[in-house]
């Protein structure tokens, strides 16, 4: 397959998350996907990239584009089981920038943020602070990989904390799994532990 022409969206512009508009990039959605499809030989990212172009419209939001990426990939799952790990690290991808939008990147201030907005307890808050270098440093989001497609967007729809207004995520799949271990945990070190036993 060859890769697609510039020149179809070349007066069509996009939103960004912010809102601000800017010119339609084919070539940043084909690095965007091909990014994702390390150790994946058997899948085809222009395949995923052309599709999501074909979904390009004038005003289009970069998150409706990153959405068709991911729904494309998890519909090639049944022809080749490839494409839903690929989905899978979409996904991830999608819902990191989520949380960066928000300024949220990590354990601590995923925890200042939830006893904010209060979803989590001035204890357990107070736990990650004093424990946020080593909460922080034990996060691996490479374990994402371990979920199937449908798998963590079930973690995604039902289980990650959420602004109650806005409804918008406040953590990562990552996040949420380190959450429930330090809530069992009397320690930040049998946290991490429980945190990697579950992987």
């Amino acid at each position: 397959m060859t890769q697609p022409s510039n020149s179809t969206a070349a007066t069509m512009r996009v939103r960004k998350h912010n809102g601000s508009p800017e010119p339609a990039d084919i070539n940043k959605i084909v690095r965007a996907v091909t990014r994702s499809c390390y150790g994946l030989p058997a899948v085809d990212p222009l395949r995923i990239a052309t599709k999501t172009i074909s979904g390009l419209y004038d005003g289009a939001t970069t998150q409706e584009l990153d959405r068709l990426s991911i729904q494309t990939a998890a519909m090639l799952t049944a022809e080749e089981p490839g494409y839903s790990q690929l989905a899978t690290r979409l996904f991830a991808t999608y819902v990191d920038k989520e949380l960066g939008n928000q300024e949220i990147h990590s354990v601590s201030q995923v925890a200042a943020c939830s006893y904010r907005v209060g979803l989590i307890s001035e204890d357990l808050a107070g736990f990650v602070l004093q424990n946020s270098r080593e909460l922080n440093d034990a996060i691996d989001e490479a374990r994402n990989d371990c979920f199937e497609y449908f798998g963590l967007r079930t973690v995604y729809e039902r289980y990650l904390l959420r602004k109650p207004q806005s409804r918008a995520v406040i953590e990562t799949p990552q996040h949420f799994s380190l959450r429930v271990a330090y809530g069992l945990a009397a320690s930040a070190q049998e946290a991490i532990a429980y945190y990697d036993e579950s992987f």
